[in-house]
């Protein structure tokens, strides 16, 4: 039997379905991700799907039948009107989408990853010009914020091994084990501790900067190339040591157009 409901969410992703149909994945408030079926979505008249085809927050009404979800009504409730009038935004702001729907299983919920989407798209709607640099940091730290909801979250100030507060500039990274540790133990047992690599405060830094800070706050920052180098290697080794789908590509070639 055949349930109706709404829910509120933001369109993650799309993809066509046979000849005129269309699913969509879209991160709801109170159900997660939700993925349901448009039927005739892909049709030059449809009269639902175009709300559906950019970043917005929407208002849906959903039919649960046995096997899928379909999609019976649309209207959207806020826009994101800046980010479609500048490519770097447009940029950061697929990318992080798509992390969010690679990262994320369908019916789980967490009001935490919607408030992430919200705010991510609030920002990049602001007034403002991202450089290619600042657009790989921003992204770098949303990627940080949603490994911290999805279960993930950097230890960055205690080692990892004898659980004492790092030193600065005595302590190396571990992106498979998930953050800082401190050069003794590194030396006391090197068999565990092999795959550890440099790490300098500065970049260290950066990364809790990324992580705690919200988005208007990580303009201000100066970024060395140094320093920005050192701080996606970092990100990056987390994602590919924790997040559920490898990205397709790293996060500074994902910014790479901007």
């Amino acid at each position: 039997m055949s349930r109706l409901y709404y829910t509120t969410g933001i369109v993650l992703s799309r993809r066509d379905h046979k000849e005129v149909d269309r699913w969509y994945s879209v991160y709801t408030q109170g159900h997660g991700k939700v993925e349901f079926l448009a039927r005739g979505g892909h049709k030059p008249l449809a009269k639902l799907t175009p709300h559906l085809e950019m970043a917005a927050v929407v208002d849906l009404l959903l039919v649960q039948g046995r096997a899928y979800q379909t999609v019976a009504g649309v209207e959207r409730r806020q826009a994101f009107a800046s980010i479609y009038a500048d490519l770097p935004k447009l940029v950061l702001a697929q990318n992080g989408l798509h992390l969010v729907d690679i990262g994320t299983r369908a019916d789980e919920t967490d009001p935490h990853i919607y408030e992430l989407i919200v705010s991510w798209l609030g920002f990049l709607n602001n007034d403002m010009v991202i450089s290619r640099e600042r657009a790989g940091f921003l992204l770098g730290a949303f990627s940080l914020k949603l490994l911290s909801f999805v279960g993930y979250r950097p230890e960055l100030n205690h080692c990892l091994g004898c659980r004492q507060t790092i030193v600065p500039g005595a302590y190396q990274w571990h992106g498979l084990k998930g953050g800082v540790v401190c050069t003794s133990c590194t030396r006391i047992d090197q068999e565990t501790w092999f795959a550890a690599r440099p790490m300098t405060d500065e970049a260290l830094k950066l990364v809790r900067f990324g992580l705690e800070e919200g988005f208007a706050s990580h303009l201000r920052p100066h970024l060395k190339a140094e320093d920005l180098a050192g701080f996606h290697e970092a990100t990056e080794s987390l994602m590919i040591s924790h997040f559920p789908v490898i990205p397709a590509s790293s996060l500074r070639a994902a910014c790479a157009v901007c």
